[in-house]
Parts: structure tokens; sequence; C-alpha cells
């Protein structure tokens, strides 16, 4: 370990979301609660009530809602579809029945994998009945189950401008503003539900560029202590097993940066943009871990820093961010294919923000919250989003519980970690931590 050659050069290093009359719709797909009834019917008649229910594909979207009902709707029991294969469409809502006197009501359909259900054998003719109410709307079909928010214990101390990482099981928290610039390293560890100290980084950062490649961690520039004009070109491996950190190649020549956008695939870790001297950059380069070295990349089609990127199929995806100032936001999202060096556009975040937090999660590229939000008096964005490159669709979710800037994420099994952050523009930093998964 260089810890004690890095201190004798540089004391301070530190960085930066079915009616009467009538059967009610099938699910959303997945996990996701399915939804639809439709109107109440009007006039009474007499007869059976036929259905139509079907099993929603992993991923579908929430189910439609029945048609209304002829007359005063016909009820009846309605017919169960039969479960599809795999990987099916949503089922479709339930086919109003025709003329009965007062029909029950209907209840909305779950989503499960499978091929849209065959039609159901026609309900018996019900007995008079009050309306049914209409379903509700289905949850986040295309997520696979209702988006959930819950606290988690606290941090030891309040913190914003950190880093965020999942590692050998625990979500590590590096640096930030405590609220003094700091070069604390803390672990939650998800079963015990316990915040713990482990090796202090070597000096106090904020603003961190951090990834994980074969179970180490690296941090590949940060700001040097409080200052937010002072980047590091220097890199440490932490190593769990050995709780030490370890000083490694440091970023190209002239490269030096904090608050870049950060993601990982194999051995190797990206960093994007970023900012130098109080001016936010386009550059990009790549770490080996395996080899301890540097390759300069193509520059971004335009600076951006406080931003995310994720690994998804082997391409990496850049969203969010800003430029130069809290209210600079970067509205493009960026395609980048390692295999051949470039970027394509990708549809705009619908919330242009910076000092967002983001994680990859089944496939899909989470964000959360973020600063320079002029709507409210506190500054900070509540905003979850997530896009789906499979259709290059952006979805937004539920908002946060606790808006927040300046926070990281990091995903842990299907759970992705928030820790910390600041709920007022600027500063204001919180203990708070949260976890957020589908339900």
């Amino acid at each position: 370990m260089n810890h004690r050659r890095f201190l004798a050069v540089l004391l301070l290093v530190a960085t930066g979301c079915s009616s009467e009359g009538e059967n009610p719709g099938t699910g959303s797909g997945g996990a996701g609660a399915g939804a639809g009834g439709g109107s109440a019917g009007s006039t009474s008649g007499a007869g059976a009530g036929g259905a139509l229910s079907g099993m929603g594909g992993m991923g579908a979207s929430a189910g439609q809602g029945g048609t209304a009902g002829s007359a005063v709707g016909g009820a009846g029991t309605t017919g169960a579809g039969a479960a599809g294969a795999p990987g099916g469409n949503a089922g479709m809502g339930g086919m109003a029945g025709s003329d009965v006197v007062g029909g029950a009501s209907g209840s909305a359909g779950a989503g499960a994998g499978g091929v849209a259900g065959t039609a159901g054998a026609a309900g018996s003719a019900g007995s008079a009945g009050a309306a049914g109410s209409a379903g509700a709307a289905g949850t986040a079909g295309a997520a696979g189950g209702t988006p959930t928010e819950e606290t988690i214990t606290a941090l030891p101390a309040t913190r914003q401008e950190h880093a965020v990482a999942a590692l050998a099981g625990e979500i590590y928290v590096v640096g930030g503003y405590a609220p003094s610039a700091t070069a604390s390293v803390i672990a939650y560890d998800p079963d015990t539900t316990m915040w713990r100290s482990v090796e202090d980084f070597p000096g106090p950062l904020q603003h961190g560029n951090v990834g994980v490649v074969n179970d180490k961690l690296y941090v590949a520039g940060f700001y040097i202590g409080g200052s937010m004009s002072n980047a590091s070109p220097q890199v440490f491996e932490y190593d769990p097993v050995g709780d030490a950190w370890d000083e490694k190649a440091p970023l190209p020549t002239g490269t030096e940066r904090a608050a870049a956008c950060v993601a990982t695939i194999g051995d190797e870790v990206f960093v994007f943009g970023g900012s130098r001297n109080g001016q936010t950059v386009a550059e990009a380069s790549v770490y080996d871990a395996t080899n301890d070295s540097w390759l300069e990349l193509p520059d971004m089609p335009e600076p951006r820093e406080h931003c995310v990127a994720g690994a998804i199929g082997g391409k990496i995806y850049i969203v969010g961010g800003r430029a130069n100032s809290i209210g600079g936001f970067e509205p493009t999202s960026l395609e980048f294919d390692p295999a051949s060096p470039g970027y394509m556009q990708k549809r705009p975040i619908p919330t242009p923000r910076g000092g967002i937090a983001g994680a990859v999660l089944r496939n899909k590229l989470f964000i959360f919250g973020g600063e320079g939000n002029n709507a409210v008096q506190s500054g900070v964005f509540p905003d979850v989003e997530v896009y789906d490159p499979a259709t290059n669709e952006w979805e937004a979710l539920p908002p946060m519980d606790i808006p927040r800037h300046g926070l990281g994420a990091a995903a842990l099994g299907e759970r992705i970690y928030l820790p910390g952050g600041a709920t007022t523009e600027g500063a204001g930093a919180v203990d708070d931590a949260s976890v957020f998964y589908f339900e």
C-alpha cells in the first residue's frame, strides 16, 4: 500500500415512480398487479355474462379495462382464461355481459408470465347487485412489480457528495462532506442492517469517481479536501479482504477530474466527463484493473458532470447531469459502445437535472433525485425515472419519499440502496438512507 507515500505528497485528498354488468380487465405483466374495470351499465336485462381473462408476459403493460355493460350490465361469474407460456402479452379486458338484471362487481385480474389467456366459459346469470367500482390501474408492470422505497438505518453522520458502491455483499460510502470533507469510509450490511467503519481513504475527498471490478473498489479521480477547484488524478484500490488502500496508475495526464459518470464492464472502469478547476469536461477514459493501465476514449459530444452511467448488455448508457452550473442541465442521453468506441443519442431524460444518483437493476437504468428544481423552494427534484435500452423509452415512477441530491446509489441483489444526500439545493446534508425495490 502506498498510503504513506500519498500522505507525504498530499496531506489532504478529497472528492466529490369492474362495474356492474361487465367483466374485469386482466393485469400487467411480470409481478405487476393488473387493473382495470369499466364503467357501470345502465338499464336491466337478462342473460349470462361471458369473460376473457389472460396472463400478461413479464414486463407487459397494465391490463385494459372491461367494456361498458349493455343495459344494467350482465353479471354472473366470469370464466377464467387459461395461462399461456412465458413471455406472452397482457390479457385483454373481459367483454360485457349482456342483458342481465343487475351485475355482480368485477375485480382486477393479476398479470403473470404467458401469452394472452383463452376465453373463459360464460358465467351464469347473476342476481341483482350493486354496480362495481372501476378496477385500479396496474402499477409499473414494465418493471415487474410495485415500486417501493423504505427507510433503512440512518448513516452514523450526515453526508453528501460522497461515492457509493456495492462490494462483497455490502454498500460502501466513500468520503463526502460530513459536514466537512472527510476520509471516512463506512459499509452497510443489509443482513444486520448496521453500518460499520472500514479503513479510511488516504485523505479527505468528495465527488469521487467510484467503480467496482474483481471484488475491489476503485476511486479514480476526486476533489481534494473541501475544494471543488482542485481535482486529483490519483487512483486508489480498496481490498475488502485486507481492509487496505493501494495507489494505482493515475488518470491520463491532464485529465484529472471529479464528479464524473462511472460504469464498469468486466475488469474495466469507464469514466465519462466530470469537472476540473470549476469547468465541466467531456473527456472519457477507461482503466484496465488487470493491467493497471489507462486508455483515453473519444470525448463525449458535450461536457457533463454530476451525471450517471450504467452498463447494460455490453454497452454504457450516460444520462442526466449538468455543465458548468447547477441549472445547466444536459437532457441528452448517450449510448457508448466499447467494442466500437463512439456515441449514439438516445431518448432524452424526461426530467433533466444534475446531482442525481443512479444504478442498474433488471437491465434498466434507474435515476433518483437531483438539484436545480426551480418549482420548489428546496431546489431538489423528487423524481424517479427509469430508462429501458430495449425499448429506448423512459418511465416515471412514484417520487422519492425524501427528495435528495448529492447522494449515491448502488444495486445489490434486487434492491437499490440510497444513502445520504442533501434535502436543499447546494447543501443541507442529511443522515437519511433508504432502499428501493419492487414489491
